[in-house]
């Protein structure tokens, strides 16, 4: 199903204002999620819209049997109480209904999150024993004085701060889910760029992608797993960095990732957005006897690797295409973008004390890649920030084919237009 008709099908449920799924029983109380493809969210959109990403998440808790297993591991989750629905789904009570049914609900947080209501209400039924069925932890329980991520725990002086390691993933895995049809779908594992609060539904643009694929399962697993043993680390591993093997439509590459000995940190050759652009190997290319043009575009909250923007700079002296979307960048990344690339902040206002925002996390690549001409989406919870790269818990995936680009490519378009017919325009 493609992502903008998986978005009006959500809606369509609210708007009859059908109950939630109980008990993870195969009901059709709610649509089933969206599978093998992306959800977006609207943020001045209804309430449906804006919660479209939250909405997958409940539809995936509520439809994992019991026996199974949930895992999750988020930056942010600050989600106020609110009364159930299928527009509104209430998500610690969704997570807390699956314990109660039998899944195993383990979930690693970081550790800014422990003043947080959703901490509050799971901690006294999940526990904290995180050799349990069912837990809540965060990334300094065994260092309270400690500020830093599970894997990473790397503080970096800047030009003007320092800044310490934190836990920026924002995914769930679960062992299988049960559809509506009585069909069991395994493996699925979702990654997304929001955290869960309600600023990221209703002032910023999103995007959440759920799959199947028992490789990437099975590195998330490890990747969670090693969030919780690597608290147990007073160092962690701030060279942490590995990927899933490549030859498949989907790879995850794992961080904190650390610049080689020597090198400063923003050594292009440690960085994988860098090396993702390099496998680009024309900016025109043939395409069944056509000539086409090679497109680059980024959709990006946080943007302050010079190295990245002079990449792009580069492959649009040869010709591709490059437009780039964002919400904060520095002085370095805005120089080290060529006039020829088209670029568009998006920060604009729609009431007292509500600025939309792209939160997205997201880099699209159409045409000539490697040895393919398959287009590809880099998406998850990796901004394009220093920090992100050198210092954070992240998680990015790339996903090839036409389809899944194209529903991005839509979205890109939407999230750019909107923001330049809102004062973002720059060229």
């Amino acid at each position: 199903m493609a992502a903008r008709s998986a978005l009006v099908f959500i809606l369509t449920a609210g708007t009859l204002g059908m109950p939630t799924l109980g008990a993870g029983s195969a009901s059709a109380a709610e649509p089933d999620p969206t599978m093998n493809d992306a959800v977006f969210n609207r943020p001045t959109g209804s309430a449906a819209q804006q919660n479209a990403i939250f909405i997958q998440l409940a539809r995936i808790i509520d439809r994992v049997p019991p026996g199974g297993e949930i895992q999750m591991s988020w930056f942010g989750f600050s989600v106020t109480d609110v009364t159930d629905s299928a527009t509104t789904p209430d998500l610690p009570g969704r997570l807390l209904n699956a314990h109660r049914r039998g899944v195993q609900v383990k979930i690693i947080l970081d550790h800014e999150q422990v003043k947080g209501r959703p901490y509050q209400r799971l901690l006294p039924v999940l526990g904290s024993n995180d050799t349990a069925g069912s837990y809540i932890v965060h990334c300094a329980d065994r260092f309270p004085s400690a500020d830093r991520g599970c894997i990473g725990t790397r503080k970096i002086d800047y030009t003007n701060s320092s800044v310490t390691a934190y836990n920026h993933n924002k995914f769930l895995i679960a062992s299988s889910i049960v559809l509506n049809d009585g069909s069991t779908v395994s493996n699925v594992v979702f990654q997304g760029s929001a955290n869960l609060g309600w600023w990221d539904a209703n002032e910023a643009y999103n995007n959440g992608l759920t799959f199947s694929d028992a490789t990437i399962y099975q590195a998330y697993r490890k990747y969670f797993e090693d969030l919780r043993s690597y608290r147990y680390s007073s160092a962690g591993n701030n060279n942490y960095y590995w990927g899933t093997p490549t030859g498949t439509a989907y790879r995850a590459y794992f961080f904190p990732r650390r610049e080689r000995s020597g090198q400063p940190i923003s050594d292009p050759a440690t960085d994988t957005v860098v090396n993702s652009l390099n496998s680009v190997t024309a900016c025109f290319y043939d395409d069944n006897g056509t000539r086409r043009q090679t497109d680059v575009r980024v959709n990006v909250y946080s943007f302050n690797r010079p190295e990245v923007a002079k990449k792009l700079t580069a492959l649009s002296k040869l010709g591709c295409w490059v437009d780039v979307v964002y919400t904060e960048a520095n002085a370095g990344v805005l120089n080290a973008l060529g006039s020829d690339i088209q670029l568009t902040k998006c920060n604009y206002n729609v009431g007292p004390g509500r600025d939309i925002r792209t939160h997205n996390k997201y880099m699209l690549i159409d045409g000539a890649y490697d040895d393919d001409i398959v287009p590809r989406v880099f998406t998850g919870s990796h901004n394009y920030a220093v920090s992100a790269l050198r210092q954070a818990d992240e998680a990015m995936l790339r996903v090839m084919g036409r389809g899944i680009h194209d529903d991005y490519l839509h979205e890109f378009w939407h999230v750019r237009d909107t923001c330049r017919q809102n004062g973002g325009k720059i060229r």
